[in-house]
């Protein structure tokens, strides 16, 4: 159409509003964000789409999508709409087939129209609903202060629809694992090669793990989580005392660490429900125990310490209930202080800066449950 004017007036419709009989559509308008964009705010965006439909020869501007800084990647406002002809001379077509049959429901907008629709939201501030302007799907989600009255032809229909789209994926989730534990601390230097060695056997052993999570809303989780890492090394050893005389014997030690800590993270199942992925994001208690030998003296440190941690992981449902799946997690944590008893003393040292590490990587598979409140359909 023959381009308008600079100062023509562009009619603009937000998302919440319903366009009228008298508007057709000529053609469409996208303001985005260029990757070097700088001039981006609110009142820049829409005069652009506003001149674009004035070139397009359209008085009227439909936004369908609106994007606000900080989504996308983006620092700008975007937008995606249509530009509109409303002309008193645009005679309105009959609604579609599919209208015809589907839009049972009306709404009444304050200008007074009567819009045949269908109902697919409500609630106390907002309706959604799905019109049809010359031949054109549309949706509005308009204010309920905005609309003058409406009618829902089958209000159990569209209360179990909502209930179907809100209805959590699954309640409760309780997995068991086992896998096995790296410890990534560095180990001291100024030790012998040997002794080395025997240290690099005891950072590396088998994992256990329990974890319970509670989907409180659209896949948030919170739960309780343990872990548990064991492994235990005896060699043969020698040594000198202060008068130069030469022992040996066997030398052992049994290293656990226990991590009982509270979860947050998301988890989500795939549409046809047989996927799920999830992460977690770890914080609690941590405690770690040597048990050791050396000739014929044993003795026990131990400590405890906050722990931070992260777990991602997937499952497979093999039924509604059951799943099977592997779980990648990795926990942080350090020990300033260490107890040490040998069953007559018990003293308790501070290791200043060389704390021990408790750093660990995890791999891990197992089987996991989940529950559904009394009702559910389940996951398949």
């Amino acid at each position: 159409m023959p381009s308008l004017g600079a100062e023509t007036e562009i009619t603009v419709y937000n998302p919440s509003e319903v366009v009228p009989e008298n508007a057709e559509i000529i053609g469409e308008v996208s303001v985005l964000d260029g990757g070097f964009t700088t001039r981006c705010d609110w009142e820049t965006v829409l005069e652009t789409a506003k001149q674009e439909a004035r070139l397009a020869g359209g008085n009227g501007l439909e936004i369908l999508q609106h994007s606000f800084p900080g989504q996308n990647g983006s620092g700008c406002h975007q937008i995606v709409g249509f530009i509109l002809n409303i002309s008193d001379d645009i005679e309105p077509i009959e609604l579609s087939d599919f209208a015809q049959q589907n839009f049972k429901d009306y709404v009444v907008v304050k200008e007074g129209d009567t819009v045949p629709c269908s109902i697919v939201d409500e609630n106390k501030a907002i309706l959604g609903f799905i019109y049809e302007r010359n031949g054109v799907k549309r949706y509005a989600n308009m204010p309920k202060n905005s609309v003058v009255a409406y009618h829902i032809a089958d209000p159990i229909a569209l209360a179990e629809a909502k209930a179907e789209r809100e209805k959590k994926d699954f309640n409760v989730r309780i997995g068991l694992q086992g896998g096995y534990g790296f410890r990534t601390a560095k180990l001291p230097n100024n030790i012998s090669p040997d002794y080395k060695d025997y240290l690099r056997k005891l950072t590396r052993g088998p994992v256990l793990g329990a974890n319970v999570r509670f989907n409180i809303s659209s896949g948030i989780t919170l739960g309780l989580y343990y872990d548990r890492f064991f492994k235990g090394v005896q060699a043969e050893g020698y040594l000198y005392d202060e008068d130069g005389n030469y022992y040996e014997g066997n030398i052992s030690n049994f290293h656990t660490i226990n991590f009982i800590a509270g979860s947050f993270g998301m988890m989500g199942l795939t549409h046809n429900k047989k996927h799920s992925l999830y992460y977690d994001l770890l914080f609690g208690y941590m405690d770690y125990q040597d048990k050791a030998k050396e000739f014929d003296t044993k003795y026990t440190l131990s400590g405890k310490t906050f722990g931070l941690g992260m777990v991602f992981g997937y499952d497979y449902l093999l039924t509604k209930h059951l799943a099977i799946g592997v779980e990648a997690s990795y926990h942080i944590a350090a020990l300033s202080k260490v107890r040490y008893e040998d069953g007559i003393h018990i003293e308790d040292y501070d290791l200043g800066n060389s704390r021990e590490g408790l750093q660990r990587a995890n791999l891990k598979a197992g089987i996991s449950y989940f529950i559904f409140s009394k009702g559910s359909l389940g996951l398949l």
